[in-house]
C-alpha cells in the first residue's frame, strides 16, 4: 500500500520513471506514429494519382496515334475509291458508246472502241486488285460481279468478227444474225446488269465515305 497522497513511480532498472512522464511519452509516441502513418497514407496516395495519371496520358497518347491512323487510312481509302470510280465510269462510258445501236460514220470504228474497251477494263481490275483490302468482303464482291459482267460483254462483242462489213458475214448470213444476238445480249447486260451493280457500288462507296449520312 501507498501513502495517500504520494507520488507513484515506475523503475525501470536503474531509472525511476514518473508516472505522469510516462503518459507523455506514450501520447508522444502515439502521435509519432500516427505522422508516420498519414505520411505513409500521403505518400501512397501521391504513387497511385501518379499512377494513373501516367496511364491517363498513355492512353491518350494511344487514342491519338489511332485516331492519325485512322484518318490517314481513310483519305487513303477515298483516294483509292475516287480513282477506281474514275475508271470504272470511264469503261462504262465505252460501253454505252460502243453498244448504241445506232453508230455514225464519224465514229470511232466499233473495232476501236471494243479494243479500248478491253483497255480499260483490264486499267480498272488491275488498279482494285491490289487493293481489295481497303473494303470489305460485301464491297470486293459487287466489284467482282460488275467486272464480271463488264468482260461477259466483251466476250459477247468479239464472239463473231466485229464489223458487220467483213466478209464472212457477205456469204453467210445466218454467222450475222448470230453475231446480232450476242450483240443484243452485251445490250441487256449492261442496262439489266452493269448498270444497277455500278449504282449499288455507287451508294456503297457513299456510304463508305460518310456521305449522305
Amino acid at each position: 500500500m501507498y501513502p495517500s497522497g504520494s507520488a507513484v513511480y515506475i523503475t525501470l532498472g536503474p531509472k525511476v520513471m514518473h508516472f505522469q512522464e510516462i503518459v507523455e511519452f506514450l501520447g508522444g509516441a502515439a502521435v509519432f506514429g500516427a505522422v508516420i502513418a498519414y505520411l505513409g497514407k500521403t505518400g501512397i496516395d501521391a504513387f497511385v494519382s501518379g499512377r494513373i495519371e501516367s496511364y491517363k496520358k498513355d492512353l491518350e497518347r494511344i487514342a491519338a496515334e489511332h485516331a492519325v491512323r485512322f484518318q490517314r487510312l481513310h483519305a487513303e481509302r477515298a483516294d483509292i475509291i475516287k480513282t477506281f470510280y474514275e475508271k470504272l465510269s470511264q469503261l462504262d462510258e465505252v460501253l454505252s458508246s460502243t453498244l448504241a445501236p445506232f453508230q455514225s460514220v464519224q465514229d470511232t470504228p466499233l473495232e476501236e472502241k471494243v479494243q479500248l474497251m478491253s483497255k480499260h477494263f483490264n486499267e480498272t481490275r488491275e488498279f482494285f486488285v491490289p487493293r481489295r483490302i481497303f473494303f470489305d468482303e460485301q464491297t470486293c464482291e459487287q466489284v467482282d460481279c460488275v467486272l464480271g459482267v463488264a468482260r461477259g460483254i466483251f466476250f459477247d462483242l468479239t464472239t463473231h468478227e466485229i464489223d458487220v462489213q467483213h466478209p464472212q458475214y457477205k456469204y453467210d448470213r445466218g454467222v450475222l444474225e448470230e453475231r446480232h444476238k450476242f450483240w443484243e445480249k452485251a445490250r441487256a447486260s449492261r442496262m439489266n446488269d452493269f448498270s444497277p451493280l455500278k449504282m449499288n457500288l455507287e451508294n456503297q462507296f457513299r456510304s463508305l465515305l460518310g456521305i449522305g449520312t
